[in-house]
C-alpha cells in the first residue's frame, strides 16, 4: 500500500467522502480509513434544499437522482394533540434559490457518495480502525488496524478528521465540550404502514412537539417511515424503563404520532444515539482540520446534520487544498473556515435552543409572514450557508418577538402537552 499521501481522511461518511470528492477535483491523493463496510445503517435522513449545489459541484447530483429517493418540499411542526401545526415550504420562501430536498435512506446514500469518492481516485479503506495520529514538523502520520488485525501506518501532509460523532482527533486533545442542559437521548427505527401526508405534501418531515420531547417522522419510501423520539438524557433516565418501552409509550400518549402509526409495523426498531450537541473548542490545528460531526454536533430537530456536514467538509477540503499548495502547516483560510463553520451551525442553534421554550413555540407555530419574517426563517432552515442584510435583519427582528414572548402576549398563548 501507498504511505505516503497528500492526506489522509479520517471516516467515510458524507464529510469525508465529500472532502474527498473535493482534494481528488483538485489532484490530491487522498486516502479515506472508514472502520464499517459500506452500505451501512446510520440515522439522519432528511437533507436540506441546500445540499443541491453541493452535490451539483462534486458532479455526484445524477447519481442521487437515479437513486430515486423522495422528494422533500416541506417540513411540517405538528403539536402533539394535533391542535395545531404549521408548514415550512421551500419553494416559497424569497430568500430561498432551491426549492426542495430530498430524503435519504442513509445506507443507500452514504455508498453512493463514498464510492463516487472511488471512482474519482480516492483510495477507499474499509473496516479499517484508525488507532492513533501524531503531527510532526512536514508531515502527519495516521496508525490503522485493517480487519486481518494487522498495523499499519500512513503518511500525509494534512489529516482532515470526518470521524462523525467518535470526534476522533477532538476527543484525544480534550476539546470536546457539551451544550450546557442540553444532553439528549434518541431512539428511533423505520416502519412501514405508517399514514404520512400525500399530494403537494408528499415527502414533508413531520416534527412532531411534546411537553419536553419530540418525534421526527421522515418518509423514506412510499410504505417505510424513519420515526425517532428525542428527549433529555435525565428524563429517560428517571423512566428505568427500556428504550423501545419509552418509545411505545411516547406514541401510545402523542395523538399526532399515535394516530399515523394505527397500522404500523417494525422493520428496525430499538436503535439508541445519546449524549449528542457539542462543539469542539478548535476545529483546526497545524496539519489537522476537523469536519463534518467532528466539528460538533447539533440536536437533528432541524434536518441540519448532512447538510453541515457536507458543507464543512467541502470547505474544510479547499483550505486543506491551498494549505498544501503554499506548503504552509496553519493559514487564515484555515482560521477563516473554523469561524465561518461555527457561524453556520449558530444559525440553526439559536433555533433549536428556543424551540424547547414556550414562547418560541407560541410565535413560530402561529406565524406571520409580515416584513418576509417567514421566509427569512425559511432560508435559515433550508440550510443556506451565508446571510444576505436583508435576512439578517429579519431574523433578529424575529428573535426580538421572541424575546417580548416571553414577557407580553404578543402571539396567543398555546399548550404544549
Amino acid at each position: 500500500m501507498q504511505n505516503s499521501w497528500d492526506v489522509i481522511i479520517i471516516g467515510g461518511g458524507p464529510a469525508g467522502a465529500t472532502a474527498a470528492c473535493t482534494l481528488r477535483q483538485s489532484g490530491r491523493k487522498v486516502l479515506v480509513l472508514e472502520k464499517e463496510k459500506f452500505p451501512r445503517f446510520h440515522i439522519g435522513e432528511s437533507l436540506l434544499p441546500y445540499n443541491r449545489p453541493i452535490f451539483d459541484e462534486l458532479g455526484v447530483w445524477d447519481k442521487i437522482q437515479a437513486a430515486g429517493f423522495m422528494r422533500k418540499r416541506g417540513a411540517q411542526f405538528w403539536m402533539g394533540d394535533g391542535s395545531m401545526h404549521t408548514r415550512l415550504n421551500f419553494s416559497r420562501g424569497s430568500f430561498t434559490e432551491f426549492p426542495e430536498a430530498i430524503q435519504v435512506e442513509r445506507a443507500k446514500f452514504d455508498n453512493i457518495l463514498l464510492r463516487h469518492a472511488e471512482e474519482l481516485g480516492a483510495e477507499v479503506r474499509e473496516e479499517t480502525l484508525v488507532t492513533s495520529h501524531a503531527v510532526e514538523g512536514d508531515h502527519v502520520t495516521a496508525q490503522f488496524r485493517t480487519k486481518d488485525g494487522t498495523d499499519h501506518e500512513a503518511r500525509a501532509a494534512f489529516l482532515i478528521d470526518a470521524s462523525g460523532l467518535n470526534n476522533f482527533t477532538a476527543n484525544r486533545e480534550k476539546l470536546r465540550d457539551y451544550y450546557p442542559g442540553h444532553k439528549k437521548i434518541a431512539i428511533f427505527g423505520h416502519y412501514s404502514g405508517v399514514q404520512m401526508t400525500d399530494g403537494e405534501e408528499k415527502g414533508d418531515i413531520l416534527i412532531v412537539r411534546r411537553k419536553n420531547s419530540w418525534f421526527w417522522m421522515i418518509p423514506l419510501e412510499d410504505d417505510k417511515v424513519s420515526i425517532g423520539l428525542v428527549l433529555d438524557l435525565e428524563d429517560f433516565k428517571s423512566l428505568k424503563q427500556e428504550p423501545l418501552a419509552v418509545f411505545d409509550d411516547a406514541v401510545a400518549t402523542t395523538p399526532t404520532v399515535r394516530d399515523r402509526m394505527t397500522n404500523a409495523k417494525a422493520i428496525t426498531q430499538g436503535h439508541v444515539l445519546s449524549d449528542f450537541s457539542y462543539t469542539n473548542r478548535t476545529l483546526v490545528s497545524d496539519r489537522v482540520v476537523r469536519v463534518g460531526d467532528a466539528a460538533g454536533f447539533i440536536d437533528p430537530i432541524f434536518s441540519s446534520g448532512v447538510m453541515l456536514a457536507m458543507h464543512s467538509a467541502q470547505r474544510g477540503a479547499q483550505v486543506v487544498n491551498d494549505a498544501i499548495a503554499a506548503q504552509k502547516t496553519m493559514t487564515f483560510a484555515m482560521k477563516r473556515y473554523e469561524w465561518s463553520t461555527k457561524k453556520h451551525v449558530g444559525r440553526f442553534w439559536q433555533f433549536i435552543e428556543k424551540f424547547y421554550t414556550k414562547h418560541f413555540a407560541q410565535l413560530f407555530f402561529q406565524p406571520s409572514n409580515r416584513f418576509r419574517m417567514v421566509c427569512a426563517i425559511n432560508c435559515v432552515l433550508a440550510g443556506r450557508p451565508e446571510m444576505t442584510f436583508a435576512t439578517w435583519w429579519r431574523l433578529k427582528f424575529f428573535f426580538g418577538l421572541v424575546w417580548i414572548q416571553k414577557r407580553f402576549a404578543l402571539a396567543k398563548p398555546i399548550e404544549i402537552g
